[in-house]
């Protein structure tokens, strides 16, 4: 009889249907992680293991084009580049306290999840996508309130798109005596944050 490959096994045991798109995804997936494993050290298979999630385990050694060689790299060379936008996203949702979905953004404001979803649309509020979802970074609001000048940072960075926006907010910077953004909107003082928002929108000339 011939012998059961492991990734096959896994994908079965995980999934009932082995024709599913899920079991599909998983076969593949699977066979690129064998062929990765197969081409590092343990101590690389540590290190990313010391990540405190599954995401962040395998953004942090797909990132690695140095370690994880041309058996990956050949067939996809955006591999890396992809894995490090993935794990500089979990450090940001890290940073920002998590996320909330839509109803718990709800109860924190005391409004429905559709007037959240409604100030999401109107770019009064900050939502990122995960999977499907549109998730609100928890760093946005305080005392039951979204922060005073979110709106306008959300709006200022509209066609840069959420992640950029939750960068820029968390991001510190010297212009602001190396307080972050949300850091001086939190303190009340709005007026250097929108300047930056407004350089940004002019390419720098405000």
């Amino acid at each position: 009889m011939a012998r059961e490959h492991p990734a096959s096994s896994l994908v079965l045991n995980i999934h009932a249907d082995p024709d599913s798109v899920q079991a599909a995804f998983l076969r593949r997936a699977m066979s690129a992680l064998e062929r990765i494993s197969a081409n590092v050290s343990t101590k690389t298979l540590t290190d990313a293991l010391a990540a405190p999630t599954d995401a962040g385990s395998l953004a942090q050694l797909l990132s690695r084009s140095d370690i994880i060689g041309s058996a990956v790299t050949d067939l996809d060379p955006l591999v890396p580049a992809l894995a490090r936008n993935v794990e500089h996203r979990q450090r940001l949702l890290k940073l920002a306290g998590g996320v909330l979905s839509a109803d718990e953004a709800g109860r924190t404001l005391g409004i429905t999840r559709q007037a959240v979803d409604k100030r999401r649309r109107s770019n009064t509020m900050l939502a990122v996508r995960e999977g499907s979802d549109w998730r609100y970074p928890a760093c946005q609001f305080d005392e039951g309130e979204v922060v005073a000048g979110i709106a306008d940072v959300v709006r200022g960075f509209a066609s840069a798109g959420p992640w950029a926006t939750l960068d820029f907010l968390l991001a510190p910077d010297t212009v602001l005596g190396g307080r972050s953004p949300l850091e001086m909107l939190r303190g009340g003082e709005p007026d250097a944050v929108l300047r930056l928002v407004r350089a940004n929108g002019s390419d720098g000339f405000a």
